[in-house]
C-alpha cells in the first residue's frame, strides 16, 4: 500500500493560471530542474536558504555547530481546465493573495468532511477581528463548536470525510487552500484534483452547514470593483471605519515585529495599526489620494520574529476589514476581511432590524461638544439627569477578580436602578465591547451579593440620598448611549452590521435576565484636533537595542 502523503492545494484563479501570473514579483524562487523525471513534470519553483545559526547559539555562547535551514517548493499543476497550486515547506507567502480563490479550501471541506465529526474549527468575528480556535477531544457535532454563524465567519475546519470521498483522502482540513493526506501517486494527481475540484462545486454545505452560510462571498466582478471603489474612498479619506489587522493567527507568545513595503523599507512596529502604516507613506512621500486597491494589493505587512524569520507576508488590502452598502443598496451589507468581500442578504437585515430597532429611543440627550468620553460623562450627562451619580472607570468585581465596571451613569427611576453604558463612535470592536459591559456587569449584580454590595457603597460614597430601592430589590434597567455623526433617524441601521448582531445577543440576554434594555444615540458635534504624527524608534535604533540588551551581563 502506497504511504500516505500531505499536500497542501490552492485553486488558482482564472487570470493567475501560469506561474509568472501566480507568484508574486521578485520572488526569489528558481525554476527546478526534472532531469530523469518519469512521466508528467509540471512547473515546479524552488526555494532553499543555506543553514544559519539562531540567535540563541552565540547569545550563550555555544561552540558547537547549529544550523537552520529551509527548503520549500510550489508546483503547478492543471486539471480539468483549472490550475491549481501544491505548496510545500511555507510556500504560501509566494503566491499573490489575490490569485487564489479564498473559499477554495473551506468550501470543499464543508461538502466533503461529516457534520457530526468535526474535530476543530477556526472562526473570525468581523466586528472585533478577534479569531478563534476551538478543538475537542474527540469528533463532534458542529454544534459542540459554539459557532454563531449570525456574527462570526467560519474560515476553517477539520473533520473526518464522508464515506463517499474517502478513497480520495482521509482526512481534510479547509482554509483559503486545502490540506489533504492520500495515497495517491504522482501520476494519478491530475485525477485527483479533478475530483476535487468536482467536490468544490457541489452545494452540500448550504444542508451540511446552515449557520456556517449566512455571510456569503462577493463573487460578481462588477460588484466587487464598485466595493473596491468605496474602499479606496475610505482610505484615501483616512475613515474611522477602517481596521488594520494581522490577517491570521498570530502565536503572541513568539515575539514578533511589523513592518511595511511596496514604497520602500519601513521602521519595525509592534503589532499592525492604521496610523502606522500612513506614517511609512508620510515618510515616503507618498499621498494617500494615490492608494487603489491595485496599489493596496501590492503594499505589504510583513511579520517577522525576533530571528528575523519570516512568519507572514500579507497585501495591505487583505489585512484590511472595512464594511460599507453600495449606493442605491442600502438593504445589503457588505464586509471586507482577509481579502474577501462578504455580503449579508436584505431579508437577513430586515429581520435584524425589526427585532433591535423598537430598543432605539429618543432620550433628549445633550449633544456631544467636549473632547473625551469621561468629559461627556461627567460635564455634560451627569447634569442631564438630575440625581445621577458618575461610576465610569469604578470597579464592582470580587477582590481578586477581574475589573467590572457597572456603568458609566447611574440614576434612580419608577424603582429601578438605570445603568447607563455610553461609547464615543461606532467602531465595530468598540460597540461589542460596550454591550457585554451592560450584560457582564448585570450577570455579576444578580448573581454575587458582594457586587451589589460594593456598588452600594460607590453610590452613596457619592449622593448618601440616592433611592436605592431597584438595587436592593435587583430591578434594573440597562441603557446604551451612542454618541455618533451618522444621521440619528437611522436607529439601528447607524450602526455597523456586526455591532447591530452583536447588540440583538446583548438584548436577548438582557431578556433572559428580565431586564429591560434601550439604546439612545446623541449627535456628535465634537470636531477632533489633526492627529499628531507618532514618533517611532527607526529600525537602526530597534537593531541597536536589542544588540545592547543580548550583550547586557
Amino acid at each position: 500500500m502506497a504511504r500516505a502523503r500531505s499536500f497542501s492545494i490552492f485553486l488558482l484563479k482564472d487570470g493567475y493560471a501560469t506561474p509568472d501570473k501566480a507568484l508574486k514579483p521578485g520572488n526569489g524562487l528558481s525554476k527546478a530542474s526534472h532531469d530523469g523525471a518519469v512521466g508528467k513534470a509540471w512547473p515546479t519553483y524552488l526555494a532553499t536558504k543555506p543553514g544559519a545559526s539562531p540567535w540563541w547559539k552565540s547569545y550563550f555562547g555555544i561552540s558547537n555547530p547549529v544550523t537552520q535551514g529551509f527548503a520549500g517548493a510550489i508546483v503547478f499543476v492543471t486539471a480539468n481546465k483549472r490550475t491549481f497550486a501544491l505548496t510545500f515547506g511555507h510556500m504560501r507567502h509566494h503566491l499573490r493573495d489575490e490569485a487564489y480563490e479564498y473559499d477554495f479550501g473551506l468550501r470543499t471541506t464543508l461538502n466533503a468532511v461529516d457534520p457530526k465529526e468535526i474535530r476543530n474549527t477556526d472562526e473570525l468575528d468581523p466586528a472585533t477581528s478577534r479569531r478563534r480556535r476551538t478543538q475537542l477531544a474527540e469528533r463532534s457535532d458542529i454544534n459542540y463548536f459554539d459557532f454563531d454563524g449570525d456574527s462570526a465567519v467560519l474560515r476553517s475546519l477539520t473533520g473526518a470525510i464522508r464515506p463517499e470521498y474517502k478513497s480520495l483522502f482521509s482526512h481534510a482540513t479547509g482554509a483559503s487552500n486545502l490540506r489533504v493526506s492520500t495515497q495517491k501517486l504522482k501520476v494519478d494527481l491530475p485525477d485527483l484534483l479533478t475530483d476535487i475540484y468536482k467536490v468544490y462545486e457541489k452545494d452540500t454545505y448550504l444542508t451540511a452547514f446552515p449557520d456556517a452560510t449566512n455571510i456569503q462571498p462577493v463573487k460578481d466582478p462588477a460588484v466587487l470593483a464598485l466595493l473596491d471603489k468605496k474602499l479606496e474612498a475610505a482610505v484615501q479619506a483616512e475613515s474611522d471605519d477602517l481596521a488594520l489587522t494581522i490577517p491570521e493567527l498570530v502565536d503572541f507568545q513568539e515575539d514578533f515585529e511589523v513592518s511595511y513595503s511596496g514604497a520602500g523599507k519601513s521602521d519595525l512596529y509592534p503589532d499592525a495599526a492604521l496610523d502606522d502604516y500612513y506614517a511609512y507613506l508620510a515618510t515616503r512621500a507618498v499621498p494617500v489620494s494615490v492608494l487603489t486597491a491595485e496599489r493596496l494589493q501590492h503594499h505589504r505587512l510583513c511579520v517577522t520574529t525576533d530571528d528575523g524569520v519570516k512568519k507572514g507576508d500579507y497585501s495591505i488590502y487583505r489585512s484590511l476589514v472595512f464594511e460599507t452598502t453600495l449606493d442605491g443598496q442600502a438593504t445589503e451589507a457588505f464586509h471586507l476581511s482577509d481579502g474577501t468581500w462578504y455580503k449579508v442578504e436584505a431579508d437577513y437585515l430586515t429581520a435584524l432590524a425589526a427585532e433591535i430597532d423598537p430598543l432605539f429611543v429618543d432620550g433628549g440627550l445633550p449633544t456631544r461638544t467636549v473632547h473625551l468620553e469621561s468629559e461627556y460623562n461627567k460635564d455634560q450627562l451627569v447634569p442631564h439627569w438630575s440625581g445621577s451619580v458618575l461610576l465610569d472607570t469604578q470597579n464592582i468585581s470580587p477582590k481578586g477578580q477581574r475589573q467590572v465596571e457597572p456603568c458609566d451613569v447611574a440614576r434612580a427611576e419608577d424603582n429601578k436602578l438605570i445603568l447607563t453604558h455610553v461609547k464615543l463612535g461606532v467602531h465595530a470592536s468598540d460597540l461589542s465591547h460596550l454591550f457585554n459591559q451592560g450584560t457582564t456587569s448585570l450577570d455579576l449584580l444578580y448573581g454575587v451579593p458582594e457586587a451589589r454590595d460594593r456598588l452600594k457603597k460607590l453610590i452613596t460614597d457619592r449622593d448618601p440620598t440616592f433611592d436605592l430601592t431597584g438595587l436592593t430589590e435587583r430591578a434594573f434597567k440597562i441603557e446604551y448611549v451612542i454618541v455618533t455623526k451618522n444621521d440619528l433617524t437611522l436607529a439601528s441601521a447607524a450602526l455597523p452590521l456586526f455591532s447591530r448582531i452583536s447588540l440583538r445577543r446583548a438584548a436577548r440576554t438582557l431578556t433572559t435576565m428580565r431586564t429591560d434594555a434601550s439604546v439612545m444615540l446623541v449627535q456628535d458635534a465634537f470636531t477632533a484636533p489633526p492627529k499628531k504624527k507618532k514618533n517611532k524608534p527607526s529600525t537602526a535604533k530597534k537593531a541597536a537595542a536589542k544588540k545592547a540588551a543580548a550583550q547586557a551581563p
